[in-house]
């Protein structure tokens, strides 16, 4: 299939909006394959660009070598052609494959020592600082094991001016803390990283409070250790391009007498070996994952099953913790081998197995809100029942003590401590599990995607509700009922067919136990969702049957048939759309409580104020289109009138209801009226390009 330029290009700026992952890929190689097709040399160099940051930032270095090697050639062709911002962005995106490339023991160590030598001639050539160069000097040195090296081009760096082109205020100190880790320089590594942990960019401050874990753990800051972690692992969780960070991280609960923790992290986040951005980044995963297996193995938990999560529709089969310590070790052994054979000595096989056999390093770190010495946050309710798990262990009831641990991760949750709540329902669900008390674990399972998400990890949160609903055919433990978690999925989810499917299935719930309003409201944000296009139409009929329900709130059939006419409208049904439009504003015309600008002094009655006058616009766009101006105009007045703060230039609903009112005066004649409306406003013509009604 071929493209138009115009095409092509409308194409790649979909892009723009689409998630990371191989749909995105796959869309920006068509694009970059038929623009050279075309002879867009330009436009396949700038989208090369843009990709070339893309993959970097989603794992999938290789392909950003390739992208990137293009950009390089046809600017060494033709530098004038392409000018001075596209030298810079090359000469940017260089230290990227530089980061990337030794990492790979297959491309050959001279592979990234030209690269290097290029970064150096195209710095020296335009008069930039050799900071980034030593910088990565640096790091391939560090990674070969020639740490007198890297600490002399660390010492250099450290005496040479930074500019435009030296990495970030958080990643420059990351790198070097990572070489001074390495050289057992743990105060200095803490002196340099602490002040960067307050910076942000796409890595930080993930990245830096990673770095610093051992370091932090050997000179006994525990505390400092511990909060670096958690801040590290709130950004990692979701992004498996932060696997060699997550790493660090696993070291830590080996390091601190936390392996428990450690467990929780390997079963969550082993599927992202799958699709480790390098074979550096497996191997560390899997050797800091052996030796959290093995401190369990060395607790006495060596046939203890493990459980893994769906990943993209596949599930990693149940296995025991030894099993599982066996299978990584050899596969971090062989990884260290293969860059031991490219290096040519034996530095990443005896780094990889001091990884293997890391254990405590002095005091523990109490982790676990559950654990002696811990903080206990959440007051005299938690303290109690942390106490009653101490109890209860100590007594040997098992069975009690979990019971005690989901009993204080609900007390967290409801004492507003979402973070600790995630944590203690972690651990209850371990060991609900093992003691086969399946209901309770279910139950805490609920309880674990609702600390997600008022913890801001939305992602994970959908993740594990959507597993239960789908696992679980029947009601979750607990309260509320099916349908109401469902059209919780619904909003967690926010848009999109998925989101729809959720509320749609609520609906259907809802109606079988005779929850009309519910039912209405549920099958209104299935419509506004952007449903399937193979949906719309058993939506639609849904709602004729909700609406014809007796005894339902005005409010709720209203929205409902604005719901309806919006899908209407978009499949080109305009006069049914207007129809349904003009139901919903005689509806709540009709109320009792009929809203108005001057009258709306609740918040119930502004919602219905503002409800009208979303419905009266809508309708003023319908009527546009059918041909009827002055039926729109009257409309969109009256939407004008409900506006409840006129004087608010960012208020959406206003914006929208003098643009109609504009595009109708316009199309009856009354262009002075219209200009006027349009100067008192602030509105342009590609204002009104832009309304699509």
């Amino acid at each position: 299939m071929s493209h138009t330029e115009q095409e092509l290009r409308k194409l790649y700026h979909d892009t723009f909006s689409m998630p990371k992952g191989a749909a995105k890929f796959a869309v920006l190689e068509e694009v970059m394959r038929h623009a050279d097709a075309l002879g867009l040399v330009e436009f396949a160099f700038d989208v090369r660009m843009q990709a070339t940051s893309v993959f970097q930032h989603s794992w999938v270095p290789a392909k950003a070598f390739l992208s990137y090697s293009w950009c390089l050639a046809a600017y060494d062709r033709e530098p004038e052609r392409f000018g001075a911002r596209a030298e810079h962005r090359l000469l940017w995106n260089i230290k990227w494959m530089i980061y990337s490339v030794h990492q790979f023991p297959e491309v050959p160590l001279q592979r990234a020592f030209d690269l290097l030598d290029d970064m150096e001639r195209r710095y020296r050539r335009g008069g930039h600082s050799m900071h980034a160069v030593l910088q990565h000097r640096g790091l391939v040195a560090e990674s070969m094991g020639e740490l007198e090296q890297a600490q002399e081009f660390y010492e250099r760096m450290d005496r040479t001016r930074r500019d435009s082109l030296s990495d970030c205020a958080g990643c420059v100190p990351s790198s070097q803390v990572r070489t001074l880790v390495a050289l057992g320089r743990d105060e200095e590594a803490i002196r340099i990283g602490e002040p960067a942990r307050t910076s942000f960019c796409s890595e930080q401050p993930q990245w830096i409070n990673s770095e610093l874990l051992l370091p932090y753990v050997r000179t006994g800051r525990g505390e400092q250790a511990l909060e670096a972690h958690r801040s590290a692992y709130r950004r990692i969780r979701d992004n498996p391009h932060h696997l060699a960070e997550l790493a660090l991280n696993l070291r830590f609960c080996v390091h601190t007498g936390n392996a428990g923790r450690g467990l929780d992290l390997i079963e969550r986040h082993l599927p992202w070996l799958g699709q480790a951005r390098t074979p550096l980044a497996e191997a560390e995963f899997a050797a800091a994952a052996v030796a959290v297996l093995t401190a369990l193995e060395n607790q006495g938990e060596g046939e203890l099953l493990l459980r893994f999560p769906a990943a993209e529709g596949r599930r990693r089969p149940d296995t025991s913790v030894t099993a599982l310590a066996a299978e990584l070790r050899e596969r971090a052994l062989d990884i260290a081998a293969r860059f031991d054979t490219r290096n040519g000595n034996d530095y990443q096989s005896n780094r990889i197995r001091r990884w293997m056999a890391a254990g405590p390093i002095g005091e523990s770190v109490p982790m676990s809100v559950f654990s002696a010495g811990a903080h206990t946050p959440g007051g005299d309710r938690v303290r109690g029942l942390i106490e009653k798990v101490a109890a209860s262990t100590a007594a040997g009831d098992a069975e009690g003590a979990a019971r005690a641990r989901l009993a204080a991760a609900e007390a967290l949750l409801e004492a507003e401590r979402p973070a600790e709540a995630v944590e203690a329902a972690e651990e209850a669900i371990r060991e609900l599990e093992r003691l086969g008390m399946t209901g309770d674990a279910t139950r805490c399972q609920v309880l674990l995607a609702r600390a997600y998400e008022q913890d801001g990890h939305r992602a994970e949160a959908v993740r594990r509700l959507r597993e239960l609903l789908e696992k679980q055919h029947g009601d979750l433990p607990g309260s509320p009922d099916r349908p109401e978690w469902e059209a919780t999925l619904g909003e967690w989810l926010r848009y999109g067919p998925e989101a729809s499917r959720w509320y749609a299935s609520a609906a259907q719930g809802f109606a079988a136990s005779g929850r009309t309003a519910e039912r209405l409201s549920a099958l209104r944000r299935a419509l506004l969702c952007n449903p399937a296009p193979a949906s719309v139409a058993e939506l639609l009929a849904e709602a004729e049957s909700a609406l014809a329900e007796p005894g339902t709130p005005v409010e709720s059939r209203a929205g409902l048939l604005h719901a309806c006419a919006r899908m209407l409208h978009h499949d080109g049904r305009l006069t049914e759309a207007a129809t349904h439009l003009a139901t919903a504003r005689d509806l709540l015309a009709g109320a009792s409580a009929a809203p108005s600008a001057q009258s709306a002094q609740s918040a119930e009655t502004a919602e219905t104020a503002e409800l009208l006058g979303e419905i009266l616009t809508a309708l003023a766009g319908v009527r546009l289109r059918l041909g009827a101006p002055d039926a729109a105009e009257e409309a969109a007045r009256a939407a004008l009138d409900l506006t409840t703060d006129p004087d608010d230039p960012w208020n959406e609903a206003r914006w929208n209801a003098v643009v109609v009112l504009v595009r109708s005066l316009r199309a009856r004649g009354a262009r002075t009226e219209a200009e006027q409306l349009m100067a008192d406003h602030g509105l342009d013509e590609e204002d009104l390009d832009e309304w699509d009604g």
